[in-house]
């Protein structure tokens, strides 16, 4: 069975899990599409006035679904890849768009495009035991879910460039000097509840107001996402085709 999308509410503040612990709730195009579905949903609900995006267990998310890339790659279809892709586009801008705050709260392994979908937020939480990395080029392929779009606004080119190149895994701390992170707490469940309290001051504000700030302040550094979307679409579906991609899956899958 897949990752799901898990939902519940706590007052204003709608509660988004992603929710397949013993895949290390890794996200197939479904569970994108899941995650975009619920999103939008929360938006057209009047009740909501924030959400929390986080991962069942004991970590956020391992990325892609390994076992979803390899079947994907392998159709003869072309266009299989760039429709898998498109999935997972779908769940980035939903978080990106959505004229809802959007706090992430992150423990253990928050991994390749598990990794972009946190930075698509608007504030991130993470536990001390938290380790991110931008793993997609030990993989053999291209960042996706947005990455390469988000990771520089945040940090700039030449440390988005590091950490997307040499694709080396950083801790909570690295993380946070770096202003990829909000706040470290000790522990999961810390995390969790520090991530519900700033949803809930969030819903407190006018939506209106917050809805606003969110898109001058995601248009204030010009350029195109969803450009650069279609160009993470073209190169993720030529670098998934290689030899070298898919061999890295079959290892990753039978780990």
């Amino acid at each position: 069975m897949g990752t799901e999308v898990l939902v519940r509410d706590d007052g204003p503040v709608r509660v988004l899990t992603l929710s397949g612990p013993l895949r290390l709730n890794s996200i197939a195009a479904a569970t994108a599409d899941a995650l975009a579905d619920e999103v939008q949903r929360a938006e057209r609900d009047d009740r909501v006035r924030a959400l929390v995006l986080t991962g069942d267990g004991d970590h956020f998310s391992a990325g892609g679904d390994a076992d979803g890339v390899l079947d994907t790659a392998a159709r003869e279809d072309d266009d299989a890849m760039i429709r898998f892709m498109r999935a997972y586009q779908r769940a980035t801008l939903a978080v990106w768009n959505t004229s809802l705050p959007v706090v992430a709260s992150v423990s253990g392994v928050a991994y390749g495009g598990a990794f972009n979908l946190a930075l698509a937020c608007d504030l991130v939480v993470c536990s001390e035991n938290a380790r991110f990395c931008q793993v997609f080029l030990r993989m053999g392929v291209v960042p996706d879910f947005g990455g390469a779009f988000l990771l520089p606004r945040l940090i700039g080119m030449q440390r988005a460039k590091e950490l997307m190149l040499l694709a080396d895994e950083i801790d909570a701390g690295t993380a946070q000097r770096l202003g990829l992170v909000n706040f470290v707490l000790g522990s999961p469940h810390e995390t969790t509840e520090t991530a519900l309290s700033l949803a809930h001051r969030l819903a407190a504000q006018s939506r209106m107001a917050v809805s606003m700030t969110k898109r001058l302040m995601n248009s204030s550094t010009g350029g195109s996402f969803e450009a650069s979307l279609e160009l993470e679409a073209l190169s993720q579906s030529s670098a998934l085709g290689s030899r070298r991609a898919q061999s890295s899956f079959e290892r990753f899958r039978s780990t």
